[in-house]
């Protein structure tokens, strides 16, 4: 796998992709729809945004994505398409993303879907917290990572 920063160019197939990613676990497509705004990077979520694109030859394959705030990072999307998801792309991915962009002893955290705990648990990460979601009643894993862990 080959990885890139993402460019505004970009955007439109990253979309494809993170609604491909989502669509693998069975959703309904109303509960897709409904998520639709997280899911979509515009050009303003774009630039608030570190992005990395992971490419096998020419075809991208999926992207990652990180933001820092005042007291953490914040992993904002790790989506690859449903034909690599659970062949270990999704690590290599996450691991280029926090290489790259993680440089101050802040914690990482990540609200996860439900069916990604197991993968971020598997890299480190320990939930300590749920919010609630869309629709009523689910609720999505709040996790975290410390930079001591990383190294």
């Amino acid at each position: 796998m080959n990885f890139r920063k993402a460019k505004l160019d970009d955007i439109q197939e990253l979309n494809q992709i993170s609604l491909k990613s989502k669509k693998y676990w069975g959703y309904p497509d109303q509960w897709i729809e409904n998520w639709s705004d997280e899911l979509t990077l515009t050009s303003e979520k774009f630039a608030e945004q570190e992005i990395v694109v992971g490419e096998i030859e020419t075809q991208v394959v999926g992207f990652c994505s990180i933001s820092e705030n005042k007291d953490n990072y914040e992993i904002l999307h790790l989506w690859l398409l449903p034909n690599f998801i659970g062949k270990g792309y999704g690590k290599k991915l996450l691991t280029r993303t926090i290489e790259e962009f993680v440089k101050t002893d802040k914690p990482i955290i990540v609200e996860a879907d439900p069916n990604a705990e197991p993968f971020y648990k598997s890299q480190g990460f320990v939930t300590f917290d749920s919010i609630e979601s869309v629709p009523s009643g689910r609720f999505l894993p709040v996790m975290k990572k410390t930079i001591a862990e990383l190294r």
